[in-house]
């Protein structure tokens, strides 16, 4: 994930070191942006900007299917959002579990699940310091148990697609096995595991395995403070089962030894099911860390309206083939209220907030995300313009591409359209950089968190609100331009 990142921002750096001299500059630094850009240096930038306008048009997509994390497990309810993870285990040990069925061993049965808290994520969110975290929270257990023979059964469930499994995990756990406990969840050592003792019930059912087997296990926490990273199967350290089979006990030299028969089953897959706990149907609410979206149009008419009172042009352009190069969009930014509270913010950080617009591919609109281009003089003054729960009460969302491609194919109908997501949070929101870095001093700043925040924030009462648009438009119209 934080290669990813680094890579895309490396791929942009020139861009962002070249950008600010947009926002407030007509002198050889802009000329320097516009070739940088493709465009000839004697066009003229001149900007548009429309008030007032109503964001009448939005909507909040969620997608409930579980995803898969091979790095990260996640665990509570937080935010108006429920996290369950679900482990998927194969197995086969046909002496040991001919001991564990045995009658001489039912006294004895036993299991618990191990699961290590990912000490990447607590370090980075400041809870190192902070330890030990404990509090008492309810954990419902669910599971699904299938059996069967040889090593081909279990390779069998090793070659379930992920995309099959996660797209059939809900339907599957419906009416499955379940059991409820009071648990003391303690987390004193970031490089400990934390115990979770599986109830009778489960174990019990384990005495169903002849052979081989195939076990899913749902774990739910509710009443929980803090939502609960622990590692995945893709880490160095796996979530595992331990089972114990039988204890024996005898007697050496006058000293009682006992000896006690376990099995550890390691999982090896695993995805995260989120569900929404909102009960506001009329909010507008965005939460982080899941498959969400919050869908705004911004209204054509009155972008359009504007650039035809400001160019005396028609607009939309409707000749030859409707396509509109009469101007180039350099940059677009929607200014739109926001709340300054932190109420919301998982860890206390801002937020980004992501913006992707459509643009044509081909004849067909193509989501893109927007790449960010920095005004370093208001970041270092203010923060930066794209974060919530941060002090300020404006957001600022830079909507370039998908701007472009509007006026350009405005004529066809096309219309502006904006995708919102909340991202990572920010670590150094007034840094004037968007990489991690080291500064002249020789300390390390790092910009973002390399994890995903399950954070909420309400849009209810900005959205509403009027909101600004600002067009910073290239053009060669006239003799003199």
């Amino acid at each position: 994930m934080k290669k990813f990142k680094s890579l895309l921002l490396f791929a942009v750096l020139p861009m962002l070191l070249l950008a600010s001299c947009i926002f407030d500059s007509d002198g050889d630094s802009l000329v320097a942006w516009l070739d940088d850009q493709g465009f000839p240096s004697n066009y003229l930038v001149q900007t548009v900007e429309i008030d007032d306008i109503s964001l009448d048009s939005y909507s909040v997509g969620f997608d409930s299917t579980p995803r898969i994390n091979y790095y990260q497990g996640v665990a509570g309810e937080i935010n108006g959002m429920k996290h369950e993870w679900i482990l998927d285990f194969g197995f086969r040990d046909r002496s040991f579990f001919a001991r564990f069925r045995a009658d001489s061993a039912e006294e004895f049965r036993s299991a618990f699940l191990a699961l290590y808290p990912d000490s990447g994520f607590y370090v980075q969110a400041g809870y190192k310091d902070s330890l030990p975290l404990k509090e008492s929270v309810q954990v419902k257990l669910s599971w699904i148990l299938e059996t069967g023979t040889g090593s081909s059964f279990v390779d069998s469930v090793g070659k379930v697609k992920d995309s099959v499994w996660r797209s059939q995990l809900r339907e599957s756990f419906v009416g499955a096995d379940s059991a409820d406990t009071t648990f003391e969840l303690k987390i004193s050592s970031l490089s400990s595991a934390v115990r979770i003792d599986l109830p009778s019930a489960f174990y019990e059912s384990l005495t169903q395995v002849s052979d081989a087997a195939r076990l899913q296990l749902k774990v739910s926490l509710s009443g929980n403070k803090r939502l609960y990273r622990f590692t995945g199967p893709g880490s160095e350290v796996v979530p595992f089962l331990r089972i114990k089979a039988y204890s024996e006990t005898s007697v050496v030299g006058g000293d009682t030894i006992s000896r006690d028969t376990y099995k550890n089953i390691w999982a090896f897959r695993a995805a995260i099911a989120s569900s929404s706990a909102e009960t506001c149907s009329d909010c507008v609410v965005l939460h982080g860390g899941v498959l969400e979206s919050l869908l705004v149009e911004i209204p054509s008419e009155k972008i359009l309206s504007a650039l035809s009172d400001f160019y005396g042009d028609e607009f939309p352009y409707t000749e030859g083939d409707s396509n509109d190069v009469r101007q180039a969009v350099v940059l677009a930014q929607l200014k739109m209220p926001r709340s300054s509270s932190k109420e919301g913010s998982e860890l206390g950080f801002p937020v980004q907030v992501v913006a992707a617009t459509f643009v044509d591919s081909n004849g067909t609109d193509k989501q893109a995300s927007e790449i960010y281009k920095l005004n370093q003089k208001l970041v270092a003054k203010e923060g930066h313009p794209n974060l919530v729960f941060m002090d300020g009460d404006t957001l600022a969302l830079q909507l370039t591409q998908g701007m472009r491609s509007f006026i350009n194919r405005a004529g066809k109908g096309a219309k502006m359209q904006v995708v919102l997501r909340l991202g990572y949070s920010m670590l150094a929101p007034y840094d004037t950089l968007y990489y991690d870095h080291i500064t002249d001093a020789g300390d390390s700043v790092t910009i973002f968190m390399d994890y995903y925040t399950y954070s909420r924030y309400d849009f209810s009462d900005y959205i509403r609100q009027p909101a600004s648009l600002k067009i910073w438009l290239a053009t060669k119209r006239g003799d003199d331009e």
